[in-house]
């Protein structure tokens, strides 16, 4: 029996061709995937998906942008939000967390199928970096400019904070992994324990 045709408007359209390709390419693989698959778990015409996207590299390259899109957004939202420096790290590992256990298909695809670059050297310019990450970069580099930290020392302490929420992250998608308490709320807890180890060279915490 054939499939029974969904009806999209244009933008809803190209949106559940990225969110349904997301979970394609997780499940299948990049190999296996094709716009003709899309469409099929869609249940569109093979046809539809040529009205948004040329090829199913330009399909896979949208998934990778909306992902990341959104993701700076509710970061650069946390940024704007806060009024209490002391508390940023926190708050943007509770946005760093939430998105993606909100999420979890996201963290999949961005970071084990998608073609992203993440430079964590201080060689090429931000504007040429993952946006996410300069975000939290950023942050962390002004609560670090009271500090005598030298600049290759300041990178050190960027990576490893920006690995502990992103490994917390990691965790809290596995779905093999089981946790009894939201994980939301305990990047709270984790992230006290954590910055308790970084103190600057007087002593006090940053």
């Amino acid at each position: 029996m054939e499939q029974q045709r969904q009806t999209y408007h244009h933008k809803d359209l190209r949106n559940a061709l990225i969110e349904t390709g997301i979970q394609i390419v997780n499940t299948e693989g990049v190999n296996a995937f094709s716009l003709r698959k899309v469409a099929a778990a869609c249940g569109v015409s093979h046809a539809a998906p040529y009205s948004h996207f040329q090829n199913k590299e330009e399909l896979l390259e949208a998934m990778q942008l909306f992902i990341t899109d959104r993701f700076s957004k509710q970061l650069e939202s946390t940024v704007q939000k806060n009024n209490n420096v002391a508390e940023i790290l926190k708050d943007m590992g509770i946005a760093y967390v939430s998105f993606f256990v909100d999420n979890p298909a996201y963290f999949q695809f961005l970071y084990s199928q998608s073609n992203i670059k993440i430079d964590l050297s201080l060689s090429i310019p931000d504007d040429q970096n993952y946006k996410p990450y300069i975000i939290y970069k950023n942050v962390v580099s002004e609560l670090l400019e009271q500090t005598h930290y030298s600049e290759g020392k300041q990178n050190d302490i960027i990576i490893t904070i920006w690995a502990f929420i992103h490994g917390i992250t990691s965790l809290a998608t596995m779905n093999n992994v089981n946790y009894d308490n939201d994980w939301r709320e305990k990047v709270i807890d984790f992230m006290d324990v954590f910055q308790l180890s970084f103190l600057d060279n007087t002593g006090e915490k940053i």
